[in-house]
């Protein structure tokens, strides 16, 4: 189906910021586990295959895969809702 340059550029434009949501989520997650492990073995593990899963996610949804597309989707908003409940636990929070 033919879109019209506005079309292309929006529908770019937001594949583009779900994508860079998406690698914010990767270095948070490593952050998250950085905190709670320290730099011991099980950080250097689960981080590994997090950063290697992420990667591997990126590659396909760079590719245009929609189970790739998906999982990013899924990601962002799951990080979103995190930051949310984290906002709300620092304001809430005593």
């Amino acid at each position: 189906m033919y879109l019209f340059e506005h079309e292309q550029k929006r529908k770019k434009l937001i594949h583009n910021s779900y994508l860079s949501l998406f690698i914010l989520s990767l270095l948070l997650s490593l952050y998250f586990f950085f905190t709670d492990y320290g730099l011991g073995t099980q950080f250097i593990i689960r981080g590994t295959i997090s950063a290697l899963f992420y990667v591997a996610v990126f590659y396909f949804a760079m590719k245009n895969k929609r189970w790739a597309l998906f999982l990013v989707k899924v990601n962002v908003l799951m990080l979103i809702i995190m930051l949310v409940a984290a906002i709300i636990g620092l304001i809430f929070g005593r």
